[in-house]
Formats: C-alpha cells, sequence, structure tokens
C-alpha cells in the first residue's frame, strides 16, 4: 500500500528532515576540522562539500514524495532515535574541538566511525519506489558516503606510516 493510502506520508518527510539534520550537522563537524587543522582543510572542505550535497538531496527527496506519494511504498522502519543520538554527539565532538579537546590524529576515527554507521546506507530502505529520480539521489548520497570511507582510512593509513 502507498504512503498516500496508509497514511505515513507525514511521518517518513519527519524522518527525512531528521536525515537532512544529520547531513548538516556532520557538515559543520568537518567545517570545525577545516578550520582547526588548516593542514587538513582541503581533506575536509571536500567532505563538507558532499555532506551539504546530500542534504539538499534529502530537501529534493521530500518533493518528490510529497508531489508522488503514490509511487512510494513504506519500507523499513528507520530509527530516529539512533539518528537523534547520533546529532547530539556529534555536536557534543564540535565543543570538544572548538575546547581543543580531541587531538586531529583522533579526529578521523571518529569522522570513520560517523562515516560507518550506516546511517545513510540505510536512507533508501525506509520507503520503496521504483521512481528513477528518487533512486538516483538515494544511490549518489550512498555512492559518495562510500568514498568518504575510502578517503577517511586512507587519511589514517597515512596517519599511521608517518608515525
Amino acid at each position: 500500500m502507498n504512503i498516500k493510502l496508509s497514511g505515513e506520508l507525514s511521518g517518513i518527510i519527519e524522518v527525512l528532515k531528521k536525515m537532512a539534520m544529520f547531513e548538516m550537522t556532520i557538515a559543520e563537524l568537518y567545517t570545525i576540522c577545516a578550520n582547526t587543522w588548516e593542514e587538513d582543510a582541503d581533506f575536509w572542505l571536500d567532505i563538507w562539500r558532499d555532506e551539504i550535497r546530500h542534504a539538499q538531496y534529502i530537501k529534493n527527496i521530500i518533493e518528490i514524495i510529497t508531489k508522488r506519494p503514490e509511487r512510494f511504498e513504506k519500507g523499513r522502519p528507520f530509527n530516529v532515535f539512533s539518528l537523534e543520538t547520533t546529532i547530539k554527539d556529534i555536536r557534543e565532538k564540535i565543543e570538544k574541538i572548538k575546547n581543543k579537546e580531541i587531538p586531529r590524529e583522533k579526529i578521523f576515527f571518529i569522522a570513520s566511525d560517523y562515516e560507518n554507521a550506516y546511517l545513510e546506507d540505510r536512507y533508501g530502505e525506509i520507503v520503496k519506489s521504483e521512481d528513477i529520480e528518487y533512486r538516483t539521489l538515494m544511490q549518489k548520497i550512498v555512492n559518495e558516503t562510500g568514498k568518504h570511507k575510502e578517503k577517511i582510512l586512507k587519511k589514517i593509513q597515512e596517519i599511521d606510516t608517518s608515525k
């Protein structure tokens, strides 16, 4: 049954708004990292751009689903509490970075943990659809997140070998 008939449209839209908030919050973390560790600024700003783009993709997805809800069915439940907890944790890390409580080497591991939390990988599970525009945007998020994981892992390996 599509989400328009099932009455689940508003709940799904709220979850997507939280997802966009997550993207903006992690983008803020990466901005703080770029400003704090200038030697890595290009690295962090590159990932930051993608996170900003992900938030925009999600806003576009909200518009798509709102305009064509009959094309979407409810997928797997998405743990909004987990998302809210992660957003709170990221904000705490931002404050710790500002207070110089997190060393440069550790932030790459923290970023890796966030990127590997599978939150972004699971975005596409919230609804089922054959809508090409929706599927394309979700796939871009998943692909770019995969690249983030690789970049961060490479940076961790560089730091390990330079010690």
